[in-house]
């Protein structure tokens, strides 16, 4: 059960990193679209956030928490920059 729960922490980590870099933002925008790209941005932030709490139920750890925040506050990063984008313009 250790091995899967680190598992799962690794892959939030991961997807983390692609959208926190704004690597994945910059990507998802660029490749896909307006509406698929932030639609992906948002789904893979909520899918590591998933597999934060379910890392977080076998072991509660302070890795698990932080990843399971971190990609909750990740996933509202577009919304916030086309809300400043709105009000400058």
């Amino acid at each position: 059960m250790m091995k899967i729960s680190t598992l799962f922490l690794f892959i939030s980590f991961c997807f983390l990193f692609l959208n926190g870099s704004a690597i994945g933002f910059i990507f998802f925008q660029a490749r896909l679209g307006d509406g698929f790209g932030i639609a992906l941005f948002c789904g893979t932030s909520l899918f590591g956030a998933l597999l934060a709490s379910i890392a977080y139920e076998k072991k509660s750890s302070y890795y698990s928490r932080l990843f399971f925040y971190s990609n909750l506050v990740i996933t509202f990063l577009p919304f916030y920059y086309y809300g400043i984008s709105l009000i400058l313009s």
